[in-house]
């Protein structure tokens, strides 16, 4: 039986996590944003697909300790006049990221394991969520490192707009660190894993971050109207 003292506390925001990542930039048709969201809570208003991304996070520290992250944003979302990206799956490796990301920011967590081994300069990611077939990413970092933030990227392109529990959660993260270009050697995503596979999309590019700063604000929360 779940106690009062065995649930994960509550942090409020702002968040300030640290930590590496991989993304995969990619380009989603409107039939696969669709299909994402058929298939999960907290995206708002129309699939337009466009501009995704895939991320694969390694928070060495965050406000609730450190924990590792999947997540796909297939695009972009119409909604009340807006456009904006939405993420229709995150996966995490711990309970307290999961209730905290769905109570202040609307995120569709769900819990998962992680494994990560490197192995000659690359670096083999295994994510299984209980009972179903793991999806393995297999990349490696090339070339020099320089400097990123999203100082200069526009904001409507950085607010996450996420709907859950009738209400709408627009959140506008910063983010900075070092980034280098990364190869993905492998993927493999069987059937059955309930993780999207992007092996259909147009990969724009693979890149590695690291000494990523991730600041997190508060949402701004509004009801949803109808």
């Amino acid at each position: 039986m779940t106690t009062a003292q065995s649930r994960p506390r509550l942090v409020p925001p702002p968040w300030r996590l640290t930590g590496h990542a991989y993304v995969i930039g990619l380009y989603c048709s409107r039939a696969f944003a669709q299909a994402c969201q058929t298939e999960a809570s907290g995206t708002p208003g129309r699939a337009l697909g466009g501009l995704g991304v895939l991320m694969v996070v390694d928070y060495h520290a965050s406000d609730i300790g450190p924990y590792r992250e999947l997540l796909l944003c297939p695009g972009r979302f119409a909604s009340g006049g807006r456009r904006r990206p939405a993420i229709t799956h995150i996966w995490v490796s711990t309970r307290e990221s999961v209730v905290n990301g769905r109570h202040h920011w609307g995120l569709p967590k769900k819990l998962a394991e992680f494994d990560n081994r490197c192995i000659g300069g690359r670096e083999i990611i295994r994510v299984q969520r209980t009972s179903r077939p793991a999806v393995t990413f297999d990349f490696r970092p090339t070339g020099p490192r320089l400097p990123i933030g999203t100082a200069l990227v526009p904001r409507a392109w950085r607010t996450l707009l996420q709907t859950a529990q009738s209400q709408r959660y627009a959140t506008t993260p910063t983010a900075s660190g070092r980034l280098r270009a990364a190869r993905l050697c492998g993927y493999h995503n069987p059937p059955g894993s309930g993780f999207p596979d992007i092996s259909g999309q147009r990969r724009l590019c693979v890149l590695a971050i690291d000494s990523l700063v991730l600041e997190f604000p508060t949402a701004c929360v509004e009801p949803v109207q109808g």
